[in-house]
């Protein structure tokens, strides 16, 4: 009798840690975050602002316990992979996140080429997938639902520039600069529509290769067609060299543009980007008290000043966190509560997305001054 009451008692005290244990597995959920930038090659510098302004969201999230939900907290982990800027790449490390990390939510990539390339892979896989960098037109036209773009798209960069050129600067002759990339060609594409539309002369169209040192072609006809404004569509290693260039073939209009709002663009170039103006979503010159809080955080983490880059990959894993904290960790319910969702307060601005999964959002204009952003007004 004595030895039946103890075999009940253990049975019943087995149930209780079962139920104990499996109580503690569903309260302690985890979300896999996968992050995908390039850390090495031409964008690298680029590539780690994003990856840190990930961190340093999952960092706070997790340091306060994790995402509360109506079953318990859960931990964000994050995975990240170097994609080195190149498609095929970032298309092997996306499948690697998603059938080995097993991830429920991706970041990434920087490139829009990049882009373009491994969300083939997250709509197949039914992951919904952020991209706080890449700004080609294109990423949100190809009927993708999975995509979540809270990067500001190249229709609106250009459509703030040209305000400011006809506006500000009432300028009339323009030559464009690009990168022989999806976001260079969009970009030009682009600019060339909205130039015939305001009546705006484009006096030449010069392509150049990413990874290029010398523009001593492109620059010369560029000069003879002797333009108001000169865009550059293209990154921060080549507009440094690009800025460089012009000061020594003593090109002086003014140059404009997006994709290289980087502190490495100062770094490289120095004196000779003085008086670059781009169009931007986050800028150290804006006194807003979030954008002030981000960037001291930022510096304290990280020794450095953010850019755009950083600060709409923080707000993207702030957005999952909302959503997970309305739906849990299911990646269509994720999917579906982004999708609707409006009016983020992000540090990055406020935050409402299209149909397209594009988001809508104010753009700055910055001017390069003695090595430090200012904002440009007119």
């Amino acid at each position: 009798m004595k030895k039946a009451k103890w075999i009940i008692s253990l049975f019943l005290i087995s149930i209780l840690l079962t139920s104990l244990l499996s109580g503690c597995a569903k309260n302690n959920k985890e979300l896999v975050l996968g992050v995908v930038s390039p850390l090495t090659g031409s964008g690298a510098a680029s590539g780690v602002i994003q990856l840190n302004g990930v961190k340093l969201a999952v960092e706070e999230i997790n340091a306060a316990g994790g995402i509360e939900t109506k079953d318990g907290k859960v931990k964000i982990k994050m995975v990240s992979e170097d994609d080195e800027g190149i498609p095929a790449k970032s298309v092997t490390v996306t499948q690697k996140l998603a059938t080995q990390d097993k991830m429920d939510v991706m970041i990434g990539a920087l490139n829009s080429s990049c882009t373009l390339a491994d969300m083939q892979v997250t709509a197949k896989l039914k992951i919904p997938q952020f991209t706080p960098s890449s700004t080609a037109a294109s990423i949100t036209q190809q009927g993708n639902k999975y995509i979540f773009r809270n990067a500001t798209p190249d229709p609106t960069h250009v459509a703030s520039l040209f305000k400011y050129i006809t506006q500000g600067l009432k300028a009339k002759n323009v030559a464009i600069l690009y990168e022989s990339t999806d976001f260079g060609m969009g970009g030009q594409k682009l600019i060339a529509e909205k130039a015939k539309e305001l009546g705006v002369n484009v006096t030449a169209n010069e392509l150049y290769n990413s990874g290029e040192k010398d523009f001593s072609v492109q620059l010369t006809k560029i000069k003879n067609s002797n333009p108001d404004v000169i865009l550059l569509w293209g990154y921060y290693a080549e507009a440094a060299l690009i800025a460089k260039q012009m000061k020594q073939y003593g090109i002086t209009q003014p140059l404009m543009g997006t994709g290289y709002n980087s502190p490495k663009l100062i770094e490289l170039g120095q004196e000779a980007v003085n008086g670059i103006i781009f169009s931007t979503p986050f800028t150290a010159a804006n006194p807003d008290k979030n954008v002030q809080a981000f960037l001291e955080k930022y510096r304290k983490a990280y020794n450095q000043d953010p850019d755009q880059n950083a600060a709409q990959a923080y707000d993207a894993v702030y957005m999952i966190a909302d959503a997970v904290k309305k739906v849990g960790v299911d990646k269509e319910k994720i999917r579906e509560y982004i999708a609707g969702m409006k009016n983020f307060p992000g540090v990055a601005g406020v935050t409402n997305f299209d149909d397209k999964g594009d988001v809508i959002k104010d753009l700055d204009l910055v001017r390069i001054e003695n090595g430090k952003h200012t904002l440009v007004r007119y």
